[in-house]
């Protein structure tokens, strides 16, 4: 965490603007949102603020290595890792940060003083997206502030999205696979080319694992690894709306789910 990372709200004395704040590249941003966010990049932010931790507190909270991002992302909770996990798992995204800006409402907003948003998406094709994770049970009690972050956000050209987490068994299988996401889990050229081959008609894991193993003469613990770092990835398809197991029927076309 930086030393530069506050927790101390700076004060809005607008009545009518909202202030934005940031650390950019290890910068101070303070600005009205009306002169404008386009041009800046939160996606390379400090977090705004620290996570104060207290005995018996209830949330957990800690670091995630994020694939995308190549380093750390800090997390207030197990259903924001579980994000960061959708985030690593999604191609679309180039880059990610937590805690990446602070929003302070103009005076006399009402209860909502000031809210800061959970992550910043800088999307592959240029765009951004602003994502405040809730559990479902708590998205009412903010359905004010959500609003007038996705104003901001609309106003800066960025999506803006809820998320209240992922169904089961899909999130326990992303959750399983997401630890063969890293480097070293990525298959060489030739092994790639031979596991995609093995897949490329749609088999069982179990029996697509024994002839990649037999073809390529690696190590079975290697190519199985090889095998689910792809999956975890999309590069090769399973339904992960049915729990994985070495019955599953993998291909590396898109697999229609039943409806």
């Amino acid at each position: 965490m930086s030393p530069a990372t506050t927790t101390a709200v700076p004060a809005n004395l607008s009545e009518t603007e909202t202030l934005f704040e940031a650390l950019i590249d290890r910068r101070r941003v303070s600005r009205f949102v009306s002169d404008g966010l386009a041009d800046l990049a939160p996606e390379n932010a400090l977090p705004i603020r620290q996570f104060l931790a207290w005995k018996g507190k209830r949330n957990y909270e800690g670091r995630y290595f994020s694939a995308t991002s190549g380093g750390h992302v800090v997390f207030e909770s197990l259903l924001e890792r579980d994000f960061l996990i959708t985030v690593d798992a999604d191609p679309d995204v180039l880059a990610v940060s937590a805690q990446p800006f602070l929003l302070i409402w103009p005076r006399g907003t009402g209860k909502e003083k000031f809210h800061y948003p959970d992550f910043f998406l800088r999307l592959r094709d240029g765009g951004a997206r602003v994502v405040d994770v809730r559990h479902p049970e708590r998205t009412d009690t903010a359905e004010k502030q959500f609003a007038m972050t996705r104003q901001v956000c609309e106003s800066a050209g960025w999506d803006y999205d809820v998320w209240t987490g992922l169904p089961e068994p899909r999130m326990a299988n992303l959750r399983w696979l997401h630890g063969y996401r890293l480097e070293r889990y990525a298959p060489h050229e030739s092994l790639r080319s031979t596991i995609l081959d093995t897949f490329s008609p749609g088999t069982e894991l179990a029996a697509g694992l024994r002839r990649a193993t037999r073809v390529s003469a690696v190590e079975k613990n290697a190519v199985h690894a090889a095998i689910l770092h792809l999956l975890f990835f999309g590069v090769i398809h399973v339904d992960l709306d049915k729990p994985l197991s070495m019955d599953s029927h993998l291909s590396t076309r898109e697999i229609a789910c039943a409806s």
